[in-house]
């Protein structure tokens, strides 16, 4: 409790804030569904949760259950769902709020659902079954996560099992495990993924070039021109300081993790590490 306090606090509130809410919905839901037939109840506990927590691929359903777009990327009722679906989030999480902070993960894990949830709704038709099938589980997000982080640093170094290997290696290895292998079996869950993995490198990408920000940004008609007050060479030495020190720091994430950095790090790493 002590660490899911702090945790609260610092700089990995949102993920923790997401297992919390993805846990606490797992078991209440699994408590109501299985209390119910164990009861006698049958199924009709499992067809109330369905509705309200699930997205239909079929189209008029979905218009009269419109919110479940934003409630299933939260939904699990199968535990190697959840285990497998929180276990990605913890690990790559923590990178992700590393290297682009606590917000950002908000914001891409709600709109990488959410473009999970809307591919999967244009493609239930032409899943044999689709139409009649529903989507749960917080994969689409967490696939947006994995691919926003790896994009946005493709060279980070991980050390999962002890293994050395960069980010955007365990990115690609993890999309085509769960992903392309049998698109015969939870198709409908696996066009999720991709639904979530593009949005994850399109928002990565915009991150880096600000593409749609500049689309609406005013263009100016005063040019000015910004002096600097130091030579081309110092300048340029001075450029390549800063790189150096962000890259020294990085390297202490990936060994002791983003916790070891003194508060100056942190600071310099918040303040640098978007120029490069």
């Amino acid at each position: 409790m002590n660490d899911i306090r702090m945790h609260l606090k610092g700089t990995y509130r949102s993920m923790v804030i997401f297992l919390i809410i993805n846990i606490t919905i797992f078991l209440i839901a699994n408590l109501l569904v299985h209390a119910t037939n164990l009861g006698g109840g049958g199924d009709g506990a499992w067809v109330i949760v369905r509705s309200m927590m699930c997205l239909p691929g079929e189209i008029e359903e979905f218009f009269s259950h419109f919110w479940t777009l934003g409630t299933y990327m939260f939904f699990h009722l199968d535990v190697r769902h959840v285990l497998g679906n929180m276990l990605w989030l913890y690990f790559l999480g923590r990178i992700f709020c590393d290297l682009l902070g606590s917000k950002r993960m908000v914001t891409v894990y709600l709109l990488g659902g959410v473009a999970g949830g809307v591919l999967y709704l244009l493609m239930a038709p032409f899943i044999p079954g689709g139409q009649f099938s529903y989507l749960m589980g917080a994969s689409g997000s967490v696939m947006a996560i994995v691919a926003g982080v790896a994009t946005h640093a493709p060279d980070y170094r991980i050390y999962p099992f002890g293994i050395p290997m960069k980010l955007k290696w365990l990115a690609v290895i993890s999309f085509v495990l769960t992903t392309i292998i049998d698109m015969s079996s939870n198709t409908g869950g696996k066009v999720a993924h991709v639904g979530g993995a593009i949005f994850g490198i399109l928002w990565a990408l915009n991150l880096k070039n600000q593409w749609l920000t500049g689309m609406f940004k005013p263009k100016s008609r005063l040019n000015v021109v910004h002096k600097r007050k130091i030579s081309d060479t110092e300048y340029n030495e001075k450029k390549v300081g800063v790189r150096s020190r962000v890259d020294e720091i990085l390297d202490k994430i990936s060994r002791s993790g983003y916790d070891s950095l003194t508060r100056e790090e942190k600071d310099f790493l918040q303040k640098n590490h978007d120029k490069f």
